[in-house]
């Protein structure tokens, strides 16, 4: 479960504001509707909390690659600070 490979740990808030929140839910960078093959697939996935979730989605009606490149620099380990993966 990604949640658990986290931690339990919101990853947007850790690397972006570098707050410690519990995730809820987690974030399909790629939307489903954009391609649904992505939907389970682990480097998609992002954990976060509703908050969170509800931040990235208003982001997305800006500046949407760029959100998702930063979402994946996120999951790779690229971003400084925050928690690993177990």
């Amino acid at each position: 479960m990604v949640i658990a490979r986290y931690n339990g740990i919101d990853q947007w808030a850790l690397h972006k504001h570098n707050r410690i929140e519990y995730a809820e839910t987690v974030h399909h960078i790629i939307p489903t509707a954009d391609n649904m093959a992505l939907f389970f697939m682990d480097d998609n996935l992002i954990p976060v909390s509703r908050s969170s979730h509800d931040e990235i989605h208003r982001l997305y009606k800006k500046q949407n690659q760029a959100i998702q490149a930063e979402l994946q620099e996120i999951l790779k380990g690229n971003v400084v600070g925050g928690i690993g993966k177990v």
